[in-house]
């Protein structure tokens, strides 16, 4: 398995998962929230571009979803595209614009844009996109970019932009922090230049609040050789799993518990475990949720598959004991936290 391979199975698997929650995990509770977080980001956009925007531009959105930000810029444009690494998603965005003739979406392989022409399009924007995407499938897309984009094209991206921080290549949604030296040398390889170079350069931005959401602005400067087609190597590890992965899917758990759906969390953390049996925290809180909803007995099956795959975890092995011998017949119990 290559990276264009693993990037395509794990952003499938997410978007069968919850579409919604992976393109926005603080916002995507309703329609209403969700369209009022592409909304925000839409007009960010504008605010980046107002001072080259024009009506009649053509426009790409890398990374696009299921269209969340495509659909308030609608009205703005002559043409919009979006394109996505997730047959999912691109399938729910066609339900999502179908009021909207004039955006077309596609799915793509996440390493280029095929798709499109030569010279296609007055901009180019992503927004939580490339931060997932490993160093040398960005710097990819960067070159993809000015082939795509016209003479007097530009480039509106969201980048956390600052210390220095990278995730292993087999990690699809891990994020990557770029420091403005190397950001500003890739561009300048591929083409493009920042439109305000002072505001971008944080270096001194603390490395914990590498989730930067800020829109920064760039313009093709030059057309740049066209790059001979990259054969991408298998993965030393094609069976990673990222740390925020498996948070992500244990924080829509405990969403599910609060929106009371308990039951859906339940199954989300089952799902987790049996991808993922070497999960223990996951474990600890699916049988902590099962006896919390007074599930007795699938907690003790719960714990009896926990200890089998940890027999080192002796407090699995006590609580088990417990349970089988004491608190079987109880209507609730508290024994475990998370």
């Amino acid at each position: 398995m290559n990276i264009a391979e693993k990037m395509k199975q794990d952003w499938e698997e997410r978007a069968q998962h919850h579409a919604r929650f992976w393109i926005a995990t603080e916002h995507y509770q309703n329609e209403e929230v969700f369209s009022g977080s592409g909304e925000e980001t839409a007009r960010c956009i504008m605010m980046a571009i107002h001072e080259v925007y024009q009506p009649t531009w053509n426009v790409l959105d890398i990374g696009c979803g299921i269209g969340r930000v495509l659909k308030p810029l609608a009205p703005y444009f002559q043409t919009l595209s979006g394109v996505d690494v997730s047959a999912t998603m691109i399938a729910q965005s066609k339900a999502w614009l179908a009021d909207y003739s004039h955006i077309t979406t596609y799915e793509n392989s996440g390493l280029d844009l095929s798709e499109f022409h030569d010279s296609s399009f007055n901009l180019v924007y992503s927004y939580v996109a490339f931060q997932h995407m490993p160093r040398p499938v960005f710097e990819r897309y960067l070159g993809e970019i000015n082939r795509v984009l016209l003479p007097e094209g530009y480039l509106a991206l969201q980048l956390p932009i600052g210390p220095y921080h990278e995730a292993p290549l087999e990690d699809t949604i891990g994020i990557r922090s770029y420091t403005f030296e190397e950001i500003n040398q890739k561009f300048q390889d591929n083409g493009l230049a920042f439109m305000n170079p002072a505001t971008v350069d944080h270096s001194a931005t603390d490395l914990k609040q590498i989730f930067d959401h800020r829109i920064h602005l760039a313009k093709k400067i030059r057309p740049i050789r066209q790059q001979s087609r990259v054969a991408w190597g298998q993965l030393d590890d094609p069976h990673y799993y990222s740390p925020l992965d498996l948070h992500l899917y244990e924080v829509y758990s405990e969403n599910c518990v609060q929106l009371g759906k308990p039951q859906e969390g339940i199954q989300t953390l089952q799902s987790l475990v049996n991808r993922h049996p070497k999960h223990l925290p996951g474990w600890l809180r699916l049988t902590a949720l099962l006896l919390e909803q007074g599930q007795l007995s699938q907690a003790c099956d719960t714990l009896q598959a926990l200890t089998a795959l940890h027999p080192r975890y002796q407090e699995g092995q006590d609580i088990l004991e417990r349970l089988r011998n004491k608190f079987v017949n109880s209507p609730k119990s508290t024994l475990i936290h998370p």
